[in-house]
């Protein structure tokens, strides 16, 4: 009895980011699969209105990185509460409401420049929408954040690093990639609540000089997966 030896095959539409893969045998059989779409890469420049949009509130704000990396740089210059606050999904402009059931993943790529104890690392921030009853706050009902544990983890100054939440994303690099797993919750965070925001912060607790470039963000929201790279 023969056996057939499998390999699979992909033509690739760069423009639209799509792969179409193709299944053949070595008896010439040829099996074509549904289209696969990747993730859709996207990207903001740091001056541009979107780029004011997603830094928003953030101080001192971003710049561009002295050694021509490729990301947005903060560095904290004051003894005080400043921090960077990246919003990188928002509920609105878009014809659907995710919940917090239909969020996969959230994901950055970035550099801890200066690492002088656990509040040097960024970590990611998900609020929901305010109901008015037992919300946390005015603006939102609940929160989770997830945050590197520096304990299980080594942080190395100046390498570029992938931080995830939840399930591993697709990354489009070989940098180490390492779990956000300290969860804090404030709020019922239900699978039902509705998502405003989701975002990627540096700690106000950090110590002047704390220095961290940010490449890349994004998350997986149900079937969509998003990557932002961040332009200055």
């Amino acid at each position: 009895m023969s056996s057939h030896q499998h390999s699979v095959l992909y033509s690739y539409n760069e423009a639209g980011d799509i792969f179409h893969p193709v299944t053949s045998t070595d008896g010439g059989e040829l099996k074509v699969s549904p289209t696969i779409a990747t993730t859709q890469r996207d990207q903001v420049k740091l001056d541009s209105a979107s780029g004011v949009a997603v830094y928003a509130d953030s101080s001192p704000t971003p710049t561009a990185d002295t050694d021509d990396r490729s990301g947005w740089l903060f560095k904290k210059t004051a003894s005080d509460a400043t921090k960077f606050n990246y919003y990188v999904y928002a509920d609105s402009g878009s014809s659907h409401t995710f919940t917090v059931a239909d969020l996969k993943s959230i994901h950055l790529t970035c550099s801890v420049d200066n690492y002088q104890n656990s509040s040097s690392t960024p970590f990611a921030v998900v609020y929901t929408k305010p109901t008015g009853t037992n919300d946390e706050a005015a603006w939102y009902h609940s929160r989770r954040s997830y945050a590197l544990d520096v304990t299980a983890n080594i942080v190395l100054a100046g390498e570029h690093i992938n931080l995830y939440a939840l399930a591993v994303p697709t990354f489009n690099n070989t940098h180490r990639s390492l779990p956000l797993t300290s969860v804090a919750t404030s709020g019922d965070y239900a699978d039902t609540e509705e998502i405003l925001f989701i975002t990627i912060h540096s700690d106000s607790s950090a110590l002047v000089n704390t220095q961290i470039l940010v490449a890349e963000m994004g998350y997986t929201l149900g079937s969509i997966a998003r990557n932002i790279k961040l332009v200055a």
